[in-house]
């Protein structure tokens, strides 16, 4: 995890674009973040589970630069198809 104190951003990352359970790892950081377990966070699996497994099983062209943002535990993510990951406070 790469932290910075560059405006809003809290942190910086690339997930595996490869695991089986990609939103698994967006729980494991926010975990981290939170210095919580991640039984203790909401189940991801109703947010964006599915949404980051097809982002990164059947991603579009690379031109298309696509990318998948969304809120989960109060933080705002944007993902990007090759795994690049911005984490902000969401309500910022």
């Amino acid at each position: 995890m790469n932290t910075t104190d560059n405006g809003d951003v809290i942190t910086r990352c690339t997930l595996d674009t490869d695991q089986e359970t990609p939103a698994t790892q967006v729980a494991e950081l926010v975990a981290e973040l939170e210095d919580c377990e991640v039984t203790d966070l909401s189940p991801i699996y109703y947010t964006v589970s599915e949404l980051l497994a097809d982002l990164f099983s059947s991603p579009p062209r690379a031109t298309a630069d696509a990318a998948l943002e969304f809120t989960y535990e109060g933080y705002q993510f944007r993902v990007r198809q090759d795994g690049t990951t911005t984490v902000m406070n969401a309500g910022v």
